[in-house]
């Protein structure tokens, strides 16, 4: 399997790539950091939650000393605990509310934070990764064509098939001409340069085509 090429060789080209790429890095980390002060934002909300299970749980605690200390009065305390069991069961009631309310912002807060972030990086990584991983590939065959084959006439046959005329009449008068007596190594260079490549003959020039 050949290797990726990541970036081209034309530092013009390259150095767009680059920029590219950090921006596609740096909006991602953005867009997390935001999600994550939404969801820490929202996680506020949980303060009174967990306020109702402290005063819940503290109230069904006393209630339930009480009841026991109470349970032990002669004869009556038996009856007389019974309405300190009752409100302790309330109590522990209000306790189970505060926590419910707690995870429901908690998990409000996570999904609002994840899709705060997600939407905007999928969107951009929906716009600008086919395109990018469609140039690694492309760049990569070429590559390896372009060191393992004796001639550029494949390259010199996609430059006249898709470059505009006026790009190859830039790089020869006669392009059919050219093509068909062999001179590929012009028309070759205009389509490698397409993907900031270098032909092989001459790895220092650089081409203007960005």
């Amino acid at each position: 399997m050949n290797a990726l090429k990541l970036y081209a060789e034309v530092p013009r080209y390259r150095n767009r790539q680059l920029l590219q790429d950090l921006g596609l890095g740096l909006w991602s980390l953005l867009w997390v950091r935001v999600g994550v002060h939404v969801h820490d934002l929202v996680l506020r909300l949980a303060e009174p939650g967990r306020t109702i299970e402290r005063a819940g749980r503290g109230l069904s605690g006393r209630l339930a000393e009480i009841g026991s200390r109470v349970a032990e009065v002669p004869l009556v305390g038996g009856s007389l605990r019974t309405p300190f069991s009752a409100a302790g069961d309330a109590a522990e009631v209000l306790q189970q509310a505060g926590v419910a309310q707690q995870e429901v912002v908690e998990s409000l807060a996570l999904w609002l934070g994840v899709l705060l972030a997600l939407i905007p990086i999928s969107y951009v990584l929906y716009r600008y990764v086919p395109d990018r991983w469609r140039w690694i590939r492309e760049a990569s065959a070429a590559t390896s064509i372009r060191i393992d084959a004796e001639d550029l006439h494949l390259f010199a046959l996609r430059a006249v098939a898709r470059q505009p005329l006026y790009e190859l009449q830039r790089v020869s008068a006669d392009p059919a001409h050219a093509l068909a007596t062999g001179d590929y190594e012009r028309l070759a260079a205009l389509e490698l340069a397409t993907l900031g490549l270098r032909p092989p003959e001459d790895p220092s020039e650089e081409w203007p085509r960005s």
